[in-house]
């Protein structure tokens, strides 16, 4: 009985498809061991963490710490900004930390030293606090029927709207700053006492803008860490009246006078970053929080927190897993694969949904035991889209003996699906690899030696046996090298027919173009043997020679393009001012096309450009040659114009337009839109199309383009000849 290889190759394979069912199960018993020493690992990390910032009371603030409860809009953890804030008065910047806990309202209900009703208190405002890289932004959005601004040239900086705030600094001292403004823009800030007859100073620690709004007016500022200690308090001082005496209703956080009325201010200390890097935790998710839950730190992300389990199999996980994304193993993997993936595994996902740590309730139950009780516990909780399981270990922080707040570690399974995952895929695939890389390999070669046949005949059916082109080629739409080939076989298949037809039509042209001066020279011999006179003679004598003259203008002309092309091989470039060649040669012009006028628009400074100025002007010269010649009498436009990167000059004339069929193939040697009368009248310049054909040349030879086209009102043609700097 015959047996075909395939069958053979399916039944080597079929043997191999029984390792993962064998070891799925034996994978699956260690996973739950995995997990159970994961979670003794973390918790150990938790408490290494936590004991490495025991005992330091500096990590913590020391008023808000000792606190039972935090006051709203009075104790202050200011948000984590992502980016600079730009002081400009305005809340674009802001309308992203707008829904976090540190956005706080006041109104009547906050008034500082005052009990006036609702109805009698005309301002209220809110406050949105930030910090970042060392500053504290702020940004105060007030609500005020009747703004009163400081008098510029006031004594006084209190008797109007204004903002104060109290600090307490590294030494004690209560600290007060004003801001008062006499008009709209940057802030004017001031240091104050409450000394008698002290004076106020400037404060050019803070920075900010105060913004008038349709309700009121914005106040946005900017201030450093350190200007503030471990207390703050502010407040808005709204004056409806300047009669006197000056009426003020304070509504804020604190009496900005008494320093015992000041609410906590807590800026996270650097050092717990310090001490956190210093550990080495870089497989964990870690925040640090003080006892009210408000996190100090936050450092790695639980989307990287895939545990310590990874690091060893990077190679294994990147060579059967990471290193088939993007490529046809990927196919493989899905199509023969996907059942074991679907029935057997999970991949763990890249991306997974997970509340903020503010924001969760029933996943902080090991930290309130951490944070009330003293104990450390851990949780494992699945993500609200079930696509990940986390595990978080949360262990107290003790500074003399007291719970100042805990450190939490979390980590996602990840690590361990990831291993269990490498192993059945080591399996799979190291059995079947071979086999369908070799036939995937197989199948893929003959592709490409199709692909190489099929353009090799497509190839050899454009030439005929006599070497003429049959047609053109259709180029290839596919994205690799033998795309590129077709597309290439394409262009010089396309540039060797435009060129057998410029040879083919060259005959006749030529033709065309001698027919009439050996006409001439004809003529004039018959006539001047048949005259007997000689003042007849002179005249068919003048005839030949005019005939002779022709000729040799055609000749001539034929061979400049040659000549040129040689010449502009070995000419030298070097650097000189295209501005100051086109300007010259348009003031020439002006004389010798009298009465024809141009009108020139160049610009003023120097156009530097490193070419041959003498093959310039020679191309500026027969674009204007071939502009006047076409032209109806009005204005020929020059423009000259450049910027960083390339030069463009311009040369536009009223007059005939240009076929659509000659846009392109104007340029070509010996091609002419003008017509018969144009191109054989005797007291013109003889036009054999070689003049745009040299134009091109120098364009191509200094890297350049030249174009043609119709003026987008149909009134003409406009040339434009473009050149990189």
């Amino acid at each position: 009985m015959r047996i075909s290889i395939t069958v053979k190759l399916m039944m080597v394979a079929s043997v191999l498809l029984a390792i993962p069912f064998i070891g799925y199960y034996y994978i699956w018993d260690m996973e739950k061991y995995l997990r159970v020493g994961q979670e003794q690992t973390l918790k150990n990390n938790a408490k290494a963490l936590a004991t490495a910032l025991h005992n330091r009371p500096n990590l913590f603030n020391p008023h808000a710490s000792y606190k039972d409860t935090l006051e709203q809009g009075k104790d202050f953890f200011p948000t984590e900004i992502n980016d600079a804030i730009l002081l400009d008065g305005k809340d674009e910047d802001w309308q992203q930390y707008s829904a976090t806990r540190n956005i706080n309202r006041y109104d009547y209900q906050n008034q500082i030293g005052s009990k006036l009703t609702k109805q009698q208190v005309s301002v209220e405002y809110s406050a949105n606090i930030g910090r970042y890289k060392g500053f504290v932004y702020a940004f105060f959005n007030v609500t005020d029927d009747k703004l009163i601004l400081r008098p510029e040239n006031a004594i006084s900086i209190s008797n109007n709207d204004h903002l104060e705030i109290a600090t307490i600094d590294y030494l004690g001292q209560l600290q007060r700053y004003i801001i008062s403004n006499h008009k709209a823009g940057w802030v004017s800030a001031f240091k104050v006492s409450d000394v008698p007859g002290a004076t106020p100073q400037n404060e050019p620690g803070i920075q900010g803008h105060l913004a008038i709004t349709e309700n009121g007016y914005n106040i946005e500022i900017r201030l450093k860490e350190d200007m503030l200690g471990d207390k703050v308090g502010f407040q808005i001082l709204d004056v409806d009246s300047l009669q006197k005496p000056i009426q003020h209703v304070a509504v804020g956080t604190a009496n900005t006078h008494d320093a015992q009325d000041l609410g906590t201010f807590t800026v996270p200390s650097p050092e717990i970053e310090a001490i956190i890097a210093a550990m080495g935790r870089t497989h964990s998710a870690i925040t640090v929080v003080d006892k009210h839950s408000r996190i100090l730190k936050h450092q790695g992300s639980i989307y990287n927190a895939t545990g310590d389990y990874l690091e060893p199999l990077d190679l294994q996980q990147n060579t059967y897993s990471a290193g088939f994304s993007g490529n046809w193993i990927s196919q493989f993997k899905q199509w023969v694969l996907e059942p074991f993936y679907q029935y057997l595994l999970t991949r763990p996902p890249k991306e997974f949904q997970i509340q903020a740590f503010d924001n969760r309730r029933h996943q902080n139950r090991h930290v309130n035991n951490a944070l009330l009780r003293g104990r450390l516990d851990s949780i494992w909780w699945t993500t609200p889209d079930n696509k990940a399981v986390i595990l978080s270990a949360a262990h107290p922080i003790y500074v003399d003996d007291k719970v100042m707040g805990a450190v939490v570690v979390e980590e996602t399974t990840h690590g361990i699906r990831n291993i269990r995952n490498a192993a059945v895929e080591g399996v799979l695939l190291t059995s079947l690899f071979i086999f369908i890389s070799v036939l995937a390999l197989f199948l893929y070669t003959v592709r490409l030696s199709y692909r190489i046949r099929q353009l090799r005949n497509q190839t050899d059916a454009l030439i005929d046996d006599n070497g003429r082109l049959r047609g053109m080629m259709t180029a290839a739409t596919a994205k690799d090298e033998i795309g590129d080939l077709s597309r290439s076989f394409t262009d010089i298949i396309q540039q060797l027919g435009q060129y057998n037809d410029y040879l083919q039509n060259m005959s006749s042209r030529l033709s065309h173009e001698l027919k009439t001066p050996v006409a001439v020279v004809r003529s004039s011999l018959e006539h001047l043997a048949l005259t007997e006179t000689d003042a007849n003679k002179s005249v068919f004598v003048q005839r030949a020679q005019q005939g002779i003259n022709r000729l040799h203008s055609i000749l001539l002309a034929m061979s400049e393009a040659t000549r040129l092309e040689q010449t502009i091989e070995h000419s030298e470039f070097e650097s000189f001012d295209l501005a100051a060649l086109v300007k010259g040669c348009s003031n020439s012009y002006q004389q010798i096309y009298q009465p024809q006028s141009f009108h020139v628009s160049i610009s003023e400074e120097p156009t530097l450009f490193i070419g041959s100025d003498e093959h310039i002007a020679q191309l500026f010269d027969k674009l204007i040659a071939n502009a006047v010649e076409f032209s109806d009498g009005s204005a020929i436009d020059i423009d000259l114009q450049h910027d960083k990167q390339q030069v463009q000059l311009s040369v536009s004339n009223k007059g005939p337009l240009l076929p659509d069929n000659m846009m392109l193939s104007i340029f070509d040697a010996m091609v002419s839109i003008r017509t018969p009368q144009q191109s054989m009248a005797e007291s013109e310049q003889l036009h054999l199309g070689i003049g745009l054909y040299i134009c091109r040349l120098i364009a191509e030879q200094h890297k350049g383009k030249i174009i043609a086209e119709n003026l987008i009102d149909d009134s003409g043609v406009r040339f434009t000849l473009t050149l990189p700097k």
